[in-house]
Order: structure tokens, then C-alpha cells, then sequence
């Protein structure tokens, strides 16, 4: 890619004959007057220059095998102009007759503050059909995952059970990963990476009916856990053993266990029943009594443990892994009620996106609200956070973020969320531009709406109206419509704004002012949709004086992102405008008439971002549904209403 032409590997250093090299160096592979002691510790890595026999060599050094790819990746980024997003941000490599080290050059590594830093991708209706599409676009995800530094990457089970799949086969993407030496750990709905959703194909695999799912049969669920776990061990993944006890999907275990209780209190004892058993398993599975485990304390996981009706088991290598509030990026109540004692391992799990109200078509939370989170989880305990993982959907649209969140997890304490994003900046659209983008970004997470005050102190930006929330908003107020209802505060009664969803689906508070929700849409929309405007604006002069390597993902990451939000900001203000002409038939189609014309312009800005490997990326759109939203205005207008 950089030099023309594939690069010979050789084992032998006698082939050399004196020529100079890239010695890749795992831990105790140095040979003499080349081995660098001050590369140790796990996953650390170095890249120096040493001489052997006379001839100088580029040394690329790891403390063990992670540490040896991660030094290969880094040597990548400084010496040949790689940086780890150039498969998404169209980054063209320079090609190069010959690379130069400095003599005394010396880059270290050290171990990374976090260890198991877990990457999630969830609501891939962009990803997974781009990924198989090529054997290049698959391997560009782990790829990523690797160039990065995390480690650990999550899914759901970790078995095929398709029916022509062989006994203990496993899931691609998980042997994807640990082919390229990542650690598995498990979705929080997959406990030991199994899924509900196989319960009848694996008892079909046994040649039995499928058995009930009930919680009194112990024996049943304990095959069914013990066959995934033995599935992995028989892999040789090294894991992260995801214990959690949930139900058919996203949802509590007793709205698919037909014999659940109905007190909160023995629901709790039922979840922690089931853990127990599912560390007994992982045990004699794998033959280890401290085995790598961490569970998921997740939306009534959440719940009952800062209520303190639930305590996962007191085992010292299972880590006590938090979860960001529901339907917003902030740490809930479990979390910030809790001290840690000494020697209790935490962990914690960061959305980028949410489904239904989250970010989907662009990010919005941002460095700064990231760290927040990271820093008040990390204060809970006296050790570093043993376990991190960040859900960003898609990727694409959160490539800035998983960088932040990767660069942090690596140094922690040094972290700032503003240097971070000057250095991402410089790197990719030139260091001469590089302050001035990194206001811009600033500039465009400022601009989202915020629709509630922050109720946490000191926690800027908590509450935030997400591009998932526009949608589903513009449908609230069309369905309305559609049944002749004109209501104050139409935003109220969506059907997942309920206790055992999270509740707060929009959040939307009113302000002084504001008479009711639709004045506050109305103030909201206009003054968000400004800001986003103005980001546009500026944007539109600085690209000319971006690098051209740059141009492409300035354009695609923060540009035309800004355009489709001050898009959305115009969809929903036009659409609350309609709402609001209740009984003026011709104001209401004038407004429903432009709101169809913004949901065009958000389809146009996501076009021009489908270029080159990207072409059709948005075309498996179902999870916004800018098609679908686009249709029922369009049978507003024509109902004549």
C-alpha cells in the first residue's frame, strides 16, 4: 500500500546478510543488543531503532502477542501514514520509495489503565450489510478495532446453531475476532454468550422438543449455558464471561419466563440465583476458580441493585460492570449511590447510540460528555476500572468518539478531551487547521437541544434531543394528526415511555416561557437549528483550507453532519408547525409540504457520503426510517386534513 509492493516475511535473520530490517519482537525474542526491557507489562509495546552485527534495524517490540500487533499498528500510523481510521475516512497513503526512521527514535507504550477495553456494535443496519459485501470491509472492522488498541470485543452467542452447522460450531464474527487476537465477552442479554432466541433450535440439535422456559427448571437452563460456554472453551477464545440472567431479547426475564414472580424482591433473588449457577458453570467448565467474568447491571438490573434488592456474586474476578443511564448517556443511580470496596472490580458500559432515541445518523454526545461518565464510574473504587465498553452502532457515524474512548481508556489519568480532539484534528485534516476544527466540533456537539436541564451537578449536557428522537417525535405528532387530536403536550403517552423501558422517552421540560411542549418544540428546534446553521457555515470556509487527504472525512464526519442536523432541527420545527395550524388546512399542508422537502435534504446529505467502498451505506436504513417518515407526511398531505 505504502511501498507498491507486498513486503517479504522472513524468520531467519541469516537472510538478512546484513540488509536492514523491521524486527517484529514478541516478549523474550529479542536477540542480543536489540531486546528493549522497558517494553513490559501486558500489552505494552515499543518502537526503537537498534543495530545488530553492525546494520541498524527498526524494532517493533510487544510484551506479549497484543502488544507485538499493536506496536506493528502504531509503526503504521507515525513511519508510514496510516492512521488507524484510514479505511473510513478515505485516506490515500503516500506511496514511498524507502521509509525513515531516526536513529534515536524511542516510542513506549505502557500498559493501558483500563484492561479489557470492549468494543459493541448494536443496530447494524448500515453495518452488516456493508460488512458482507467484501471480505475487505469485514476485516476492516477488526481491523479498527485492533488499530485502536481495544481488546475485547463483545457479541451476542457465541454458537451457530444453524441446523446444518456441526456440534459446537461458533458464531463467525466471534471466530472473526479471536483469529485476530481479540477477547470475546458477551452481549447483556447473552449470558455465557448464549441467546433465548437459539432456546428451540438447541434443544432440536439434542433431538429433543424444546422445553419450556420456566425458571423452576434449573437442569434445562443449565444444559442450555453449559453448552455455549463449552462451545467457547472448545474454540480456545479467551473470554470475558458475560453472567446476567434476562429474557428472550432486550426485555426482564419474566416477560419470557412464564412462572416468574411478580414481587421485585424475588424477581432479584431469582437473578441472583441464576448468577451463582452461571459462575458454577463457567468453573467447571474451563477448570478455573478465578475465571475472567464480569455481569451487566442493565435497565432492572440497574434498578433492584440501587434499590439493594440485587448483589451480584461476591467472586473477586467478576467484575461489577455499570451501565449508562436508559435512553441518555449519563451514569444512573446505581453507579453514583455506590462505593466500592478495595478489592471489588468495576466496569462500565457506555452507549454512543441507543435504539429508538439515541444517536443513529449522528453523533452527539462527544469527548467530553464520554470522559464525564468514565470519571465519575471511575471514582467509585480505589483500583483503575478493570472493564470498559462502548456501544457505537454503525461505527461510521461515531469514528471521532471511538477514538476518544480508545484514547482514553489507554491513559486515563492524562486524558483531556481537548487535546485529544486537536491531535485527532491535526492528524487527519492537518496540523495548520487543526485548532480551528477541533472549535468546530466543539462548536457542533454544543449545538444539540438540550430539552431538560442536567439534574447531576457539574454534568454538562445530560439531557440531549438525539437525531433517533426527531423521527420519532415527527411520528408522535402525526399520529395525532391523523386521529384529528390537537393536544398541549403532544409527546406525552409514547408507547415506550414507560417504567420498564427507562421511561423518558423525549425528556422534554418546559422552560420559562414555554406555555406547553409544542411552544417548546418550536423554541427549541429554531434555536438548535441556528446553531447547526452557523456550523454549516463555517464549515463551508474551512474546507477549502483542510488538507486534501482530510477533505473526505471533514466533509463526511462533521460537515454534512451538521447539515443533516440542522435538517432534522427544520423537520421537526415545520412538522410541530403543522401540528400547531390544528383546523387551518392550508397552513398544514404548506408546513407538512416543507417537512417532506427536510427529510429529502437529510436523504441528499447521507448520499453525498456514499462514496467509493461506501456506496449504498444507507441504503438498509430501517432502524431511522427516513423513507417510511418521508411516506406518512407525504399521506398527511394527501388526507387533506
Amino acid at each position: 500500500m505504502v511501498l507498491g509492493a507486498p513486503s517479504p516475511v522472513v524468520t531467519e535473520l541469516a537472510v538478512l546478510r546484513g540488509r536492514s530490517a523491521i524486527l517484529i519482537l514478541g516478549a523474550n525474542q529479542a536477540p542480543p543488543r536489540l531486546h528493549d526491557s522497558r517494553v513490559t507489562g501486558r500489552e505494552s509495546h515499543g518502537i526503537h531503532v537498534g543495530e545488530l552485527e553492525g546494520t541498524p534495524h527498526i524494532v517493533l517490540e510487544g510484551a506479549d502477542p497484543r502488544g507485538v500487533i499493536y506496536a506493528i499498528y502504531s509503526f503504521s500510523d507515525e513511519f508510514l501514514d496510516v492512521p488507524p481510521l484510514w479505511y473510513w475516512s478515505g485516506w490515500k497513503p503516500k506511496r514511498r520509495n524507502a521509509i525513515e526512521v531516526p536513529a534515536d527514535t524511542v516510542r513506549l507504550f505502557p500498559p493501558a489503565y483500563v484492561r479489557w477495553r470492549a468494543w459493541f456494535n448494536n443496530d447494524t443496519d448500515f453495518l452488516t450489510p456493508w460488512r458482507e459485501r467484501s471480505p475487505a470491509n469485514d476485516h476492516a472492522v477488526y481491523e479498527t478495532v485492533l488499530r485502536l488498541k481495544y481488546n475485547t470485543y463483545e457479541i451476542g452467542s457465541v454458537a451457530d446453531l444453524r441446523r446444518d452447522s456441526p456440534p459446537f460450531a461458533v458464531n463467525p464474527d466471534a471466530a472473526g475476532a479471536h483469529a485476530r487476537g481479540l477477547v470475546i465477552t458477551h452481549h447483556h442479554t447473552s449470558p455465557l454468550g448464549s441467546s433465548l432466541r437459539d432456546w428451540d433450535a438447541f434443544w432440536r440439535r439434542q433431538g429433543r422438543e424444546p422445553a419450556p422456559l420456566t425458571v423452576s427448571a434449573h437442569a434445562n437452563l443449565a444444559a442450555f449455558w453449559r453448552y455455549h460456554a463449552e462451545t467457547a472453551k472448545r474454540a480456545g477464545f479467551e473470554q470475558v464471561w458475560t453472567i446476567v440472567f434476562r429474557g428472550a431479547g432486550d426485555i426482564p426475564f419474566w416477560q419470557t419466563f412464564r412462572d416468574a414472580p411478580a414481587e421485585t424482591a424475588a424477581r432479584a433473588q431469582i437473578i441472583s440465583d441464576m448468577l451463582r449457577a452461571q459462575v458454577a458453570i463457567v468453573k467447571e467448565v474451563t477448570a478455573d476458580p478465578a475465571p475472567d467474568m464480569r455481569t451487566t447491571l442493565y435497565n432492572e438490573g440497574s434498578t433492584m441493585f440501587a434499590a439493594g434488592l440485587l448483589r451480584p456474586p461476591a467472586e473477586p474476578t467478576l467484575i461489577w460492570n455499570f451501565v449508562a443511564a436508559r435512553r441518555d448517556h449519563f451514569p444512573a443511580e446505581d453507579v453514583r449511590g455506590f462505593k466500592a470496596p478495595p478489592d471489588r472490580l468495576i466496569g462500565y458500559y457506555l452507549n454512543f447510540q441507543f435504539t429508538s432515541s439515541g444517536s443513529h445518523l449522528a453523533a452527539a454526545e462527544g469527548p467530553w460528555k464520554m470522559a464525564a461518565n468514565y470519571r465519575i464510574v471511575d471514582a467509585t473504587g480505589d483500583r483503575p476500572l478493570a472493564f470498559t465498553v462502548v456501544n457505537a452502532g454503525n461505527i461510521r457515524e461515531h469514528l471521532a468518539e471511538l477514538s476518544a474512548n480508545a484514547d482514553m481508556m489507554w491513559r486515563f489519568r492524562e486524558f483531556d478531551a481537548d487535546e485529544f480532539l486537536r491531535r485527532f484534528c491535526a492528524r487527519y485534516f492537518g496540523a495548520a487547521q487543526a485548532a480551528e476544527a477541533a472549535e468546530l466540533y466543539r462548536a457542533y456537539y454544543q449545538a444539540y437541544w438540550t430539552q431538560k436541564p442536567s439534574d447531576i451537578p457539574g454534568f454538562a449536557r445530560q439531557y440531549l434531543f438525539q437525531d433517533m428522537r426527531y423521527a420519532r417525535a415527527v411520528e408522535m405528532l402525526l399520529k395525532d394528526m391523523a386521529a384529528g387530536i390537537h393536544r398541549p403536550n403532544p409527546l406525552d403517552g409514547h408507547p415506550l415511555d414507560r417504567p420498564d423501558t427507562g421511561g423518558g422517552y423525549f425528556r422534554v421540560e418546559l422552560r420559562p416561557g414555554d406555555a406547553n411542549q409544542v411552544a417548546a418544540l418550536l423554541r427549541g428546534t429554531a434555536e438548535s437549528g441556528r446553531q447547526f446553521a452557523a456550523i454549516v457555515a463555517q464549515a463551508d470556509a474551512l474546507m477549502p483550507r483542510i488538507a486534501p487527504e482530510g477533505r473526505v472525512f471533514f466533509d463526511d464526519n462533521l460537515r454534512l453532519r451538521a447539515r443533516v442536523m440542522q435538517q432534522l432541527n427544520s423537520l421537526l420545527h415545520e412538522s410541530t408547525l403543522a401540528y400547531q395550524a390544528y383546523g387551518n388546512q392550508e397552513a398544514r399542508r404548506r408546513h407538512l409540504a416543507a417537512a417532506v422537502g427536510c427529510v429529502e435534504s437529510v436523504r441528499a446529505m447521507l448520499d453525498l457520503t456514499q462514496h467509493r467502498t461506501f456506496a449504498g451505506w444507507y441504503d438498509s436504513d430501517r432502524v431511522f426510517g427516513l423513507d417510511a417518515l418521508r411516506d406518512k407526511l407525504r399521506q398527511e398531505i394527501a388526507s387533506g386534513r
